[in-house]
């Protein structure tokens, strides 16, 4: 009798603590961070003209900035009005976005202990243990070597492929520029008319452009120079094919990270946009190249912060980097 009673109590205490946990699973209220949304420095190159110019927006990207699409959409939208007072936008103006702001998105909506975590690892934690069994679902399909960052990043897939399109399509087409919008993460993806779709094959790095209208321009560009972590949970394409980017400021490649000092941009390209640019190429991309393309016009935006560590190891939080400034980088084309 008293085992029986014993049982009873501990089916009771399960059923409630199972219960205050699928609770709070389904709690997504956002914690108290805040945004960093002070106008940034202008460093502009050039004299104005009716060619167009680049713009590079090189800002630190934060926990906070990834609460809602709203946070993200105004982080940049600020930013994007500061140049649009400065006279800097106008319809031939190509704007280039850091390297992974999209993959980032994978916290829209989660609980703020994942917001709030100071390490990819705890952050990955915190989404398996709200979102129990979309991880394990996810998991099993994954092959990589970190595989709880890449089951994460194929359970929110479909959701940050419409994120990313939303922000930032968004954001061309209210300041009417063609915007290089850095790059995202996410299991084969491509375009499917004028939407980004994913399928079920390995992670990839990509970029997506879009037009004044808010329109994907051009085919998605693939990274291939992947970093050492980048390659834990992502796989670089086999082909090396380079399409051009037909821009009204002419026509555009787009080089991430490490492949603009390993690869020359296509002898067509009349402009280069570098999401992910390199302090330090030689150091950092291997057996790479020193200088940039002198015969066309190149904007390269270096990455300064990523929150949770994106690119670096992920049990330790990313170095503050205090010391590189955040800043609005503009060239004028020639005619």
């Amino acid at each position: 009798m008293r085992n029986s009673i014993k049982f009873l109590l501990l089916l009771v205490f399960a059923g409630i603590s199972l219960a205050l946990y699928l609770d709070w699973t389904r709690d997504r209220r956002s914690g108290p961070l805040l945004s960093d949304l002070r106008t940034l420095p202008i460093d502009s190159q050039g004299l104005p003209g009716s060619a167009g110019n680049l713009l590079g927006i090189e800002t630190r990207l934060q926990p906070a900035d990834y609460q809602s699409r709203e946070r993200l959409q105004l982080k940049f939208a600020t930013y994007l009005q500061q140049a649009a007072d400065a006279g800097l936008l106008n319809g031939k103006t190509i704007v280039v976005l850091p390297e992974h702001v999209g993959t980032g998105l994978f916290a829209l909506g989660e609980k703020p202990e994942v917001q709030q975590a100071r390490t990819l690892r705890d952050a990955m934690q915190w989404m398996a243990l709200s979102n129990p069994g979309r991880y394990l679902r996810a998991l099993t399909g994954h092959q990589g070597d970190d595989r709880r960052t890449g089951a994460v990043l194929q359970l929110k897939a479909r959701q940050m492929a419409e994120d990313y399109q939303s922000i930032f399509g968004g954001l061309a087409r209210h300041f009417g520029v063609t915007l290089v919008a850095g790059s995202i993460v996410l299991p084969e993806p491509y375009l499917d008319g004028q939407r980004l779709r994913v399928g079920k094959g390995p992670l990839r790095q990509v970029s997506l452009t879009f037009d004044i209208h808010g329109k994907p321009l051009g085919p998605l560009q693939y990274k291939h120079a992947l970093s050492r972590y980048e390659r834990r949970y992502s796989v670089a394409p086999d082909h090396e094919r380079r399409p051009l980017i037909d821009t009204p400021a002419g026509a555009l490649a787009v080089l991430l990270g490490c492949d603009a000092y390993r690869q020359r941009p296509p002898g067509e390209a009349k402009l280069l946009a570098i999401p992910g640019a390199s302090a330090e190429p030689q150091a950092h991309c291997g057996a790479a190249r020193r200088d940039m393309p002198g015969d066309i016009p190149y904007m390269a935006v270096h990455t300064l912060g990523l929150p949770w560590n994106l690119l670096g190891s992920p049990r330790r939080p990313a170095l503050p980097n205090h010391g590189t400034p955040v800043q609005l980088r503009n060239l004028w084309l020639g005619e």
